[in-house]
């Protein structure tokens, strides 16, 4: 079983690296209409194999749960997608796979688990990484600098969804357990863009086809495989398994975009990278 699991995750991981690069095609849609689309595209396609495939309904106990998990979902995107048009792809993917740290936390505070001084070690080193990466920006609340607090921001929600994610996986089908997240997330990103004023029709055929792929790629393939994984493996694990994904993305963005990716943004990143190995490993042998 784990090593289909790890298969699985590889998947995973190939696929949510497309999203920045997907996303990057759609400079003219705002944050929360690409996160609309997103979600209302994989809701719907979860939907429809559900009608051929009937599944389960979610249990009474777990559907205050899947709210929460599907708004913190919506707020993940919104502040992810922002990110990713302020900043570089490799600065949002790089902060971005900083939520490890915040599903150890979140477990310390939901379980009333202790930490011990080897985690809180780690957590330090990403801190310091963390603010190596942002460089000139550190302190900025505009441009570049509000997308790499944007960028962390969207991290604390992705780590919270995860803890939930473990807890309602226990008893409850990925199918299930996913629609009903990415619909809700999708309603909450609904009245998100009605709120912000943001237009969810009058775009390109080319820009609703990068949507379409958003729903499918990165999150039908990508969110799923870590949704139904979660089940099997710690929460901690899974949110660190997109260390690979800035690496993938800052490739993709050199490749397609011409986005170089400055030195301290590379040594910030190794060394949150050290810092959440030592995390996982830590966390393997507890």
């Amino acid at each position: 079983m784990n090593k289909w699991i790890y298969a699985i995750l590889f998947t995973g991981l190939l696929a949510i690296s497309t999203s920045p690069v997907i996303a990057r095609l759609l400079p003219l849609v705002p944050a929360a209409v690409i996160a609309f689309w997103r979600m209302t595209f994989a809701s719907t396609m979860l939907w429809g194999y559900s009608s051929i495939r009937p599944q389960k309904s979610i249990t009474p106990k777990n559907i205050g749960l899947v709210l929460a998990a599907g708004f913190l979902l919506a707020m993940h995107f919104i502040f992810w997608f922002g990110a990713l048009k302020l900043t570089s792809i490799a600065n949002t993917t790089v902060l971005g796979i900083v939520a490890p740290g915040f599903t150890l936390l979140f477990e310390r505070l939901w379980y009333n688990r202790r930490l011990s001084w080897i985690t809180i070690t780690a957590l330090l080193i990403i801190l310091v990484g963390g603010i190596i990466v942002q460089g000139d920006d550190l302190g900025r609340a505009s441009g570049a600098g509000l997308g790499n607090i944007m960028a962390i921001i969207s991290a604390v929600f992705l780590g919270s969804v995860f803890i939930i994610g473990a807890e309602v996986r226990k008893t409850t089908p990925v199918i299930t357990y996913t629609r009903m997240v990415y619909t809700v997330s999708a309603v909450v990103l609904l009245v998100s863009s009605l709120i912000l004023d943001n237009p969810l029709f009058g775009y390109s055929i080319n820009n609703y086809f990068w949507l379409f792929m958003l729903g499918l790629i990165p999150t039908l393939i990508g969110h799923t495989a870590f949704s139904y994984s979660v089940k099997f493996v710690s929460p901690t694990v899974i949110a660190a398994l997109p260390l690979g994904e800035p690496i993938i993305a800052s490739y993709l963005a050199w490749l397609l975009f011409a986005e170089r990716v400055p030195f301290y943004v590379v040594g910030g990143g190794l060394i949150i990278f050290i810092g959440l190995i030592i995390l996982i490993m830590n966390k393997q042998s507890e």
